[in-house]
């Protein structure tokens, strides 16, 4: 019967060590190169090789991610890191990039590819493409049900690896532009500054502020301890731990915690949940929620603190001015961290008074006076934010062991023999004396059990000893240790099986293509009547996002013939996507011939169609392996995270048509949490109008804007703008210049796509744009 894996983070060795002792089957590390957590400790290569060792001496899996987005020019650093993990013997790589995937496929095809949750992989058809393109394993985005999951499991070859615990990314992964637009730190790079995280005022379509100052994007975390049975049930092959960024003590209490539900479910043993989440919200906490699990639209969330909130340890009954009495519901000791309900105050407990002695310690029930000046008052909570003696216990954990069962054979005139089973691993080794009659004293079994069984300095321990030893017979115990040591290396390069480099000779594409080219206008709408006016303006292409309604298509058949007219879908599509393979027939019957793609799922359904393909940025196509990974597609949309030196060196080394949006307001998130639905009410026309605004500390005003199936994207405060930088465009080799309309008026829209075409044609245009931004062009991300 297959178990289910429990897979944990690490961000340095000595967590490495914590998290395998702890009980996880398998690891999660980064590199000192394209890791999703460009900011924790990490590990060198040196320390990756120390590891790997460790891991797999004590069998436990290690998986290395490399899933952030490269650039062409970092392809070279690439090769040599992927090199040196082969040569190591990693059991897998985690990737986002699909340009990582194709040079895997092509150059590494031994290597065992899991596709990261940045691939933002959310539906059956997605997962199968992704399956097909050499990846064994799937982490699905945190937002699907289990009934999602389970459907996914049942249907695919895939393993599916789904999220089981830690923090909660508001926006779907892989979709979120808010650090890299707002301050230039990629989250696709691994340095999310988590703007998600800070305070936002929350402003309704007439302008009222209804919460103010508030963390009205930072989501609770993640728990589904007590739902590990369905888990289990559904057939999942690995549950994932989030924090990589975390703290051994961390690690150690949720892999514990996860390990214990998971061997009781199994053992079909009773299994204490308030007991152990009670010990992991005592080390970190923003609030448990079963995230996604269960609905659709969970309402948790972490409004006033983002950070560890605690556990309640007591209740103020008592206020003076320079100190407060407390009743404890929980032990107490000096050392803790506590702090007010709103984390605002805070500070380490120094000094305890119990019924006027100072004591180290204070029991549950007990009222203790501590003396610090706090603005609470009676009747408030109090919270424990730091438990000093559960952090001590949980560093002091039992080494984890790999049992050996050995077989030794001592006959006279022959060499020592010994045997070690280890799982499916066995080795032989024989010394280099011959065993003698002894002169004086004689082994006997006792003693040779003793010196071959002295192994606890090693990764293994002794489960078994079988000994075959003829009467009368001597040798030297430096020996006896010896052929023991030697046994012992035979085993440990066995199990750790190194590869030897291998010779690849890489290239990047290069096609010597005439980079200057005059550049078409592009434009894309989710509303009819912007359609119907770049129609009247002869735009060179539109793309219409008709949100699924055939009646939509039906106000603009008449163009289709005449106009390069592409239909668009949605970026995320779940239980949509039976519906939209149907609207795919109604479209090819109709006579589009193109469909602009924007997930996986859906380019694999279109392909299989017959449809050309236009692929949107949000595939983050980052870099030319990844556009040879769709290879076959009529245009591809570059990631708005790309700089214009980085767009012309993806250009001139392809002769497919590429296009980056050059005007509009880029959507920095796509979320399943609906802040209208949660602080105002469910508003479904108004959500598509943009009306409601997030507002930041610095005033800046993004907008709330609905995709029509009630996921809600933030828009960008300030307009991307390119219009008086066409020359610099048409450099970088591009072939289309794309226009995205959100919550423009028709006016409005006009003028914008008027200006464009002129700006194109060499016209005089006039377009004036209070509060506007170049994006990346100039800058690039980090």
């Amino acid at each position: 019967m297959r178990k289910i894996e429990l897979l944990a983070p690490a961000g340095n060795y000595d967590v490495l060590k914590t998290a395998v002792n702890s009980g996880a089957d398998a690891v999660y590390i980064g590199g000192k190169y394209f890791g999703a957590r460009a900011y924790a400790e990490n590990f060198d290569d040196i320390m990756l090789k120390e590891a790997v060792e460790y891991c797999h001496l004590r069998d436990t899996k290690i998986y290395i991610a490399v899933n952030t987005l490269i650039f062409n020019k970092e392809f070279d650093t690439l090769l040599k890191y992927i090199d040196y993990l082969c040569k190591l013997n990693i059991d897998a790589i985690i990737v986002q990039d699909y340009g990582i995937v194709k040079f895997l496929r092509d150059y590494y095809p031994e290597m065992k590819m899991h596709a990261s949750t940045q691939m933002t992989l959310h539906n059956l058809e997605g997962v199968k493409e992704a399956y097909d393109a050499g990846i064994k394993r799937v982490v699905l985005s945190r937002e699907l049900t289990l009934r999602e999951i389970e459907n996914i499991v049942s249907n695919t070859e895939a393993e599916i690896e789904v999220f089981a615990h830690g923090a909660l990314c508001v926006s779907y992964s892989g979709q979120c532009l808010f650090s890299s637009i707002i301050g230039g730190r990629s989250g696709n790079r691994g340095r999310c500054a988590q703007p998600c995280r800070l305070k936002y005022d929350f402003i309704d379509d007439k302008g009222d502020i209804i919460e103010h100052d508030k963390h009205l994007l930072s989501m609770v975390d993640l728990c589904t301890i007590e739902h590990i049975g369905g888990l289990i049930n559904a057939g999942i092959h690995s549950l994932k731990i989030e924090g990589r960024m975390k703290e051994k003590e961390y690690v150690a209490s949720v892999v514990m915690s996860y390990r214990q539900a998971i061997d009781s479910y199994y053992s079909n043993k009773k299994f204490d949940v308030f007991k152990y989440v009670d010990m992991m919200s005592s080390i970190f906490n923003r609030g448990f929620s079963s995230g996604y699990l269960f609905e659709k639209k969970p309402k948790e969330m972490s409004y006033d603190n983002p950070k560890n909130k605690g556990v309640i340890v007591g209740e103020i009954v008592s206020k003076q001015n320079d100190s407060f009495k407390l009743k404890l519901i929980r032990p107490l000791s000096n050392g803790d961290g506590i702090s007010t309900e709103n984390g605002k105050y805070g500070f380490k407990v120094d000094k305890i008074i119990n019924n006027g002695k100072v004591v180290d310690n204070a029991e549950a029930g007990q009222i203790v006076e501590i003396q610090r000046k706090v603005p609470v008052k009676r009747s408030d909570f109090i919270y424990k934010t730091y438990d000093y003696e559960l952090n001590k216990s949980l560093i002091n954990i039992t080494e984890k062991k790999s049992p050996v069962s050995i077989y030794i054979k001592m006959s006279e005139n022959e060499p020592l023999f010994i045997r070690i089973e280890n799982n499916e691993n066995i080795v032989h080794n024989e010394g280099e004396i011959k065993a003698e009659k002894a002169m004086k004293k004689a082994f006997d079994r006792d003693i040779l059990v003793d010196k071959i069984s002295a192994i606890n300095d090693t990764a293994f321990s002794l489960k078994d000893i079988e000994v075959e030893i003829e009467d009368g017979l001597f040798l030297p115990v430096s020996e006896i240790k010896e052929t023991r040591r030697r046994a012992i290396e035979k085993l440990k390069k066995l199990k750790l099986n190194y590869n030897d480099s291998k010779e690849v000779d890489f290239k990047l594409p290069l096609i010597n293509k005439n980079k200057r080219q005059k550049c078409k206008l592009s434009f894309y709408s989710e509303k009819l009547s912007h359609v119907q006016i770049a129609a009247e303006l002869n735009i060179d292409r539109i793309y219409f996002n008709y949100k699924m309604d055939i009646d939509n298509i039906k106000g603009i058949k008449n163009l289709i013939g005449e106009y390069d007219i592409i239909p668009a879908f949605p970026q995320i599509l779940r239980e949509e996507m039976n519906d939209a393979k149907f609207e795919l027939i109604k479209l090819k019957d109709t006579g589009f011939k193109k469909i602009l793609i924007s997930n996986l799922g859906l380019y694999r359904v279109a392909k299989e169609m017959g449809f050309k393909i236009c692929i949107d940025y949000n595939l983050n196509i980052f870099n030319s392996m990844a556009v040879n990974f769709f290879n076959s597609t009529d245009t591809i949309t570059l990631s708005p995270e790309l700089n214009l030196v980085q767009i012309e060196d993806i250009t001139k080394r392809h002769t497919m048509k590429f296009e980056a949006i050059v005007y509009g307001k880029l959507p920095l998130m796509t979320m399943e949490y609906c802040p209208i639905k949660n602080l105002h009410g469910c508003d479904k026309k108004m959500c598509e109008t943009g009306e409601y605004i997030l507002k930041d500390r610095k005033g800046n005003c993004m907008s709330i804007l609905s995709d029509g199936f009630c996921r809600i994207r933030i828009l960008n405060s300030d307009v991307l703008m390119m219009i008086d930088k066409i020359d610099d465009l048409m450099k970088s080799g591009l072939s289309y210049l794309r226009i995205n309309d959100t919550i423009e008026k028709d006016e409005e829209i006009k003028n914008v796509l008027s200006a464009y075409k002129n700006a194109l044609d060499g016209i005089d245009y006039n377009l004036q744009i209070k509060n506007y931004t170049r994006g990346h062009f100039y800058r690039g991300v980090l």
